[in-house]
């Protein structure tokens, strides 16, 4: 979801007739969800209401969020676009046309309307219209919910393009019946449809590259002759030779064997593979253990009882973890690590000793902070004695040489194709001049600069057009071109100069 940093929202809803306050522009659909059946053209009703005594010509911005489950997983792409419209005055329906999905998915599409009128800036917005494709009638669940948004007055927002409103733009019919929503409904989908394939794809190569590894064939080949059977797999790719993978296996008894590994750029990194006859080999050597037996009595004697049993191998090497609690809530856990079915390690950690270390630690670090704020006091202290036999000479800052910098900054960024970066960068130049050539130190916006220097009476509407232009560039409400930038480099470069 795009996020609008300046807007206001009225909703209102229609009953028994229409409810518009005086000069304003409202927009309307009769539903908040909409539902089409799979190779149905989507098309929604649009109600425009324009109270003015005119045709009011403005910037349509819209963004359209396609979803799409499948096999488990979620596929999301957006699409963004800004274009000239003009609503034509009175009342008018118009049908958007979203397009069609052979498939199930969801759109979620937002729009709003931005003109100015008598120097003054407004906005209406409609969010969240949700579009669904069901494949079968029952899914279907249209209910009328009508949406109403009217235009809100803008505080401290970019002016329009001046030369935007001398463009002639085409009216409504013709802007909304050349499909522009239709194209990129369908352009979403072909996209989702493309990175559902390459992902598919991806899976398939890596699922194929590690059934056909020689050493996950012959782990298979040596379960399958002691009696098991695979029953189920699963691939979890990050390339198509690169990601982690497990078999499960099941024998006539009902027991199980996991197999399961890594792989990286088509060479197996890590294979473990456990039967349930590896488990209860280490259950019985670790029964024998007298050690085992003593910190069992040791945590029978203390009012402990077993609640879990858990089993993690890497290589050759199994940890087997017991887990123990008694009637206080208390834990308790006997850690043995085998290698190759041998017992080469055992130990008992109890709930006291962890709260034990960790008492240790909290003092330790406790020192250590004490002792870094003692050296930094100690540094800090040196710094000053420092400074204080020696003069400084600060250097003037040259505001000039700093705004020029930028404006080269700001062409490099725009032959680079940086077209945001170097608007921005324009626009800084210009503030930065501003501000120290007329000794203002703190930081000004666009707004306060204009007033600023329409309050002592200096030229401001060339660099009031060239900070507004800026703005909506930024913030994706205008298409940078290149005569527009050629014309704010050379109304910078003129006021630096002056």
């Amino acid at each position: 979801m795009r996020k609008y940093l300046f807007f206001m929202l009225v909703f209102m809803i229609l009953i028994g007739g229409q409810i518009v306050s005086a000069e304003s522009i409202s927009l309307m659909v009769d539903q908040s969800e909409f539902y089409f059946l799979t190779g149905q053209e989507a098309v929604i009703p649009l109600t425009m209401n324009n109270t003015y005594d005119k045709a009011i010509t403005g910037q349509l911005s819209y963004s359209i969020v396609q979803t799409i489950n499948q096999n488990g997983m979620q596929y999301s792409s957006t699409k963004s676009n800004a274009q000239s419209f003009t609503i034509p005055k009175e009342n008018q329906t118009i049908g958007l046309n979203f397009g069609s999905s052979d498939t199930p998915v969801m759109l979620t599409v937002s729009m709003e309307f931005s003109y100015s009128y008598e120097d003054d800036d407004y906005l209406v917005s409609l969010d969240d219209i949700i579009i669904y494709f069901v494949s079968n009638q029952s899914q279907m669940n249209n209910q009328n919910n009508p949406q109403q948004s009217s235009s809100e007055k803008i505080i401290n927002a970019p002016q329009q393009d001046p030369q935007q409103d001398q463009q002639q733009p085409q009216t409504t019919q013709e802007k909304l019946q050349n499909n522009q929503l239709n194209q990129d409904s369908q352009a979403l989908k072909e996209q989702m449809q493309q990175q559902m394939q390459e992902q598919q794809q991806m899976e398939d190569e890596f699922e194929q590259m590690v059934n056909n590894n020689s050493e996950v064939q012959d782990i298979q080949e040596s379960l399958k002759n002691q009696g098991y059977q695979q029953i189920d797999s699963s691939f979890e790719p990050k390339t198509n030779n690169t990601g982690s993978f497990n078999y499960t296996f099941e024998n006539e008894k009902g027991e199980t064997a996991n197999l399961e590994g890594e792989m990286e750029n088509g060479t197996i990194s890590s294979l473990q593979s456990l039967t349930t006859e590896d488990r209860q080999q280490m259950l019985e050597t670790l029964n024998q253990s007298s050690r085992f037996q003593d910190y069992q009595q040791q945590l029978e004697n203390e009012g402990f009882n077993q609640t879990d049993r858990s089993f993690h191998q890497e290589g050759n090497r199994t940890t087997v973890e017991l887990t123990y609690k008694n009637d206080e809530n208390e834990t308790a856990t006997i850690t043995a690590e085998f290698e190759d079915q041998s017992l080469q390690e055992l130990r008992l950690e109890k709930q006291e000793d962890f709260l034990y270390y960790l008492v240790i630690v909290i003092i330790l670090v406790f020192i250590i902070l004490v002792l870094l704020y003692v050296y930094w006091r100690f540094q800090k202290q040196r710094l000053e004695d420092s400074s204080s036999s020696t003069a400084i000479v600060n250097e003037p800052f040259d505001y000039r040489r700093e705004a020029n910098e930028l404006l080269s900054a700001a062409r490099k960024d725009f032959e680079n194709g940086l077209f945001k970066d170097a608007y921005g960068k324009a626009a800084q130049s210009l503030r930065l001049f501003l501000r120290y050539h007329h000794g203002i130190k703190h930081e000004m916006t666009n707004d306060e600069i204009i007033s600023f220097l329409k309050d002592v009476n200096q030229p401001h509407d060339d660099i009031k057009q060239c900070l507004d232009l800026c703005s909506l560039v930024e913030f994706a409400k205008y298409q940078a071109n290149e005569p527009d930038f050629s014309q704010i480099v050379q109304i910078a470069t003129k006021v630096i100069r002056s």
